[in-house]
């Protein structure tokens, strides 16, 4: 019988398509059971599925890293492939590096660098041998056939420029949040990292960008006639960007989209250019495929602006000079200048893609599992409990975390929408990556 992986995916539109691509190669190349779950259901999966090997993407919560002992001691598996590797900020590195949790009992940690590998070996004293450097696996979409499930280079584009804009302000909503959600927010890193101590900083500071990039929007909508697709965030608060659109003349809607429930996957291999908000991943994925960028700078605050990724990208600190700027990129798309810089930049904190990073994880999982005997699972009846409930909720194709009451509470016109509950993948997401891969390797056009 086939050994079983699940793997743990906690946003189902930043994590899910690089999780579905490794359980793709796991079950393809290697002839594993692969099983994706939300994260919410990581003890639920142990009853329901007795797997053989568990990956999750962090260990840097107590629940969590206390779990992983008594997997170990089940004689589970236990990996982690992080959903964001790039630590640029010290205190960030060391955290992600189990500052907190070194007791987690890891069997496998997946790095996107070697600064994150080198951070685990000394602060949780992992041997090197159970650290593997793979990059990023989501990244792997910008290659082919990966690619191929979101853009046709053979369909027709439109001879005018198309401009990509994205942001990344996930921290100014709590300017009009009651406090006590900051707090929330902020209380696994402010009482112990210190560059987080004064976190309202952080969130006046993305406010005000904010409202600050909105001059940036305008004044490129209204002096120059390019298509334009508006990414926010998938974290932030959507509903400025939802009244600045309402906001516009038919005339400029017919040329402007508001992209709120496309994957970025989608719309950067169809553009023509990348604007993006100071340090963004976006900008990297652009260089992959060999996008011309500019980085909008705002208050350079040390946690948003980073020296190294703005030597690889064109600046513009003015909304009046934007237009201009972006009509001579467009000109001279190439940025030949900024070439050998972003490929050190990829190279140093991103491992140079090359379109096999998921593969590289599925290879690394499976050459364990050869190796290992077979679990000895001690369930209890909570065990049970909650292995019933998540077999309940994937036949109905409901997500883990879902709730009847927070539904019909979502559907009143006053409440917000639960970012919690849009995040939890559902059977139904699965199902669709899991297709799409399919007919990209088999070389099916995507219509």
């Amino acid at each position: 019988m086939a050994k079983t992986v699940v793997i743990l995916v906690d946003n189902k539109k930043r994590d899910l398509p690089g999780a579905a691509l490794v359980a793709h190669h796991l079950e393809t190349r290697f002839h594993l059971k692969c099983v994706l779950q939300p994260l919410e259901s990581w003890r639920s999966c142990l009853a329901a599925f007795k797997p053989n090997y568990i990956l999750f993407n962090h260990l840097t919560a107590s629940h969590l890293a206390y779990f992983s002992i008594r997997l170990r001691d089940m004689g589970i598996l236990v990996g982690v492939l992080p959903n964001e590797g790039i630590n640029y900020n010290q205190d960030d590195l060391e955290f992600n590096a189990g500052r907190y949790h070194s007791y987690a009992h890891i069997d496998q940690f997946f790095c996107w660098n070697e600064f994150h590998k080198k951070a685990l070996m000394t602060i949780m004293n992992l041997n090197e041998e159970n650290i593997f450097i793979v990059g990023v696996p989501r990244f792997d979409y910008y290659f082919e056939p990966w690619i191929n499930i979101f853009f046709n280079p053979q369909r027709v584009v439109s001879h005018k420029p198309h401009l990509l804009v994205c942001t990344n302000f996930v921290f100014a909503q709590y300017k009009d949040l009651p406090k006590i959600d900051a707090d929330r927010h902020f209380s696994p890193w402010k009482d112990r990292l210190p560059s987080y101590s004064n976190y309202w900083e952080f969130i006046e500071v993305n406010a005000r960008s904010r409202a600050r990039f909105f001059d940036f929007l305008n004044t490129l909508i209204t002096r120059t006639d390019y298509s334009l697709d508006l990414k926010p965030h998938p974290s932030e608060d959507h509903e400025p960007y939802k009244k600045w659109f309402k906001g516009l003349s038919p005339a400029h809607k017919e040329r402007i989209s508001l992209r709120l429930r496309e994957t970025i996957f989608e719309l950067l291999p169809a553009c023509h250019l990348e604007i993006s908000c100071e340090r963004c991943t976006t900008a990297l994925e652009s260089w992959i495929l060999g996008k011309p960028t500019i980085e909008l700078v705002f208050d350079r605050h040390p946690l948003f602006f980073d020296e190294a990724t703005s030597r690889c990208n064109r600046l513009c600190d003015d909304p009046e000079k934007l237009p201009d700027l972006v009509g001579e990129i467009l000109a001279h798309p190439r940025q030949e200048d900024l070439r050998e810089n972003r490929q050190l930049h990829l190279a140093t904190w991103c491992t140079s893609p090359a379109g096999d990073s998921s593969l590289k994880v599925a290879r690394c999982i499976a050459e364990a599992l050869e190796k290992q005997p077979d679990p000895g699972f001690n369930l209890n009846l909570e065990d049970r409990r909650r292995a019933l409930k998540l077999k309940v909720k994937n036949f109905l194709g409901l997500a883990y975390g879902s709730n009847p009451w927070k539904v019909l509470w979502s559907l009143m016109p006053w409440v917000k929408p639960y970012f919690l509950e849009s995040k939890y993948i559902t059977p139904s997401d699965v199902i669709r990556w899991q297709d799409k891969i399919r007919q990209a390797e088999s070389g099916i056009p995507r219509i």
